[in-house]
């Protein structure tokens, strides 16, 4: 067993030490490229990763490139949903890209797999289940989790941002103006997403595609309103400005009620969280008290297979229960 774990752990050491030169090696290359040129593609990679209910994304690039390394994007977009997860990363506000977020996952995966096989002497199978479910899910359960905490955060600024649009208009200055205006003033996620629909119309893009460009990044109902909102406004006419404010009242009495609703399920959510806990808290008092009785499940082969098969059963329960205790409105 000694034999096998050093050879496993130079064999990921070495392949740790490869993907580190050659990531290194790729970052000195970039570094050479021009910053204005790179943060040129970063915008468009940004304006470009619309797309949802039927709305197309604006004809500025033909199609998200994923990798600045051609074979490398041409085999990504193979992948299925990886627009999917493309959109996500955007939402999110996180400085990844899918390469990178796919890499650490595939780390992850490598590593539990690594453990699992060679120190706890899994078999090959469970050992490779558990490491690729449990590589990749973590990272996309943190991914999820800072996508719903920036579109909450951008919700909760939005109202403010129409007030400041709202006034910026009744001063005389036209809707792009006031974008711009407000993307220098208001505070992130708002603001960058204001200046990228700002850009996105200094590009030539018409108003109405920016905003519902806008709506497809952001991704909450709140923001498809304000665009919907603007684009009815120029077709029909009427004055804006009372338009943004109504809808920034709205907006307010919305998530008003929300937060009573999630205050009323607090007590739901409380029941979830000791669901979800008791099998770990009831499985580590048994192997406290008595050892010998929960050690079948790590010595003994067929054990670790019904303990992966409860782990896995376990993510399916959390995310039905979480399912269950999510309120939308």
């Amino acid at each position: 067993m000694d034999q096998n774990l050093g050879f496993y752990a130079i064999s990921a050491l070495v392949f740790l030490a490869v993907v580190l030169l050659v990531e290194g090696l790729y970052q000195l290359f970039r570094s050479f490229r021009s910053q204005g040129r790179s943060r040129f593609l970063n915008q468009i990679r940004t304006l470009s990763a619309g797309g949802e209910h039927g709305m197309e994304a604006p004809d500025l690039v033909k199609r998200e490139r994923f990798s600045d390394l051609p074979w490398l994007d041409r085999l990504l977009a193979y992948i299925p949903r990886i627009q999917t997860l493309d959109r996500m990363l955007v939402r999110s506000g996180v400085n990844l890209t899918v390469p990178r977020f796919l890499a650490l996952g595939g780390g992850t995966a490598l590593a539990l797999f690594l453990a699992l096989g060679v120190v706890a002497q899994w078999r090959l199978l469970p050992a490779l289940l558990v490491g690729g479910v449990v590589g990749f899910g973590v990272p996309l359960l943190w991914l999820r989790r800072q996508v719903a905490k920036n579109q909450a955060r951008f919700a909760e600024i939005l109202p403010d941002a129409l007030d400041f649009l709202a006034r910026s208009l009744r001063a005389g200055n036209p809707f792009p103006a006031s974008l711009k205006a407000a993307a220098g003033e208001l505070p992130e996620p708002v603001g960058s997403q204001f200046r990228l629909t700002f850009e996105e119309i200094n590009f030539g893009l018409d108003l109405e595609s920016a905003l519902y460009n806008l709506a497809s990044r952001v991704g909450i109902p709140e923001v498809h309103y304000f665009a919907t909102a603007v684009n009815l406004q120029r077709s029909t006419g009427g004055n804006l400005a009372d338009l943004l404010t109504r809808l920034a009242d709205i907006i307010r009495a919305r998530q008003k009620t929300y937060r009573e609703v999630q205050i009323n399920a607090a007590e739901m959510k409380m029941s979830a969280h000791v669901l979800i806990a008791l099998p770990f808290v009831v499985g580590g008092a048994i192997s406290v008290m008595n050892p010998g009785y929960m050690a079948p499940l790590v010595n003994e082969p067929f054990g670790r297979m019904i303990l992966g098969a409860q782990l896995l059963l376990f993510l399916v329960g959390y995310f039905v229960i979480r399912r269950m205790v999510n309120f939308h409105i």
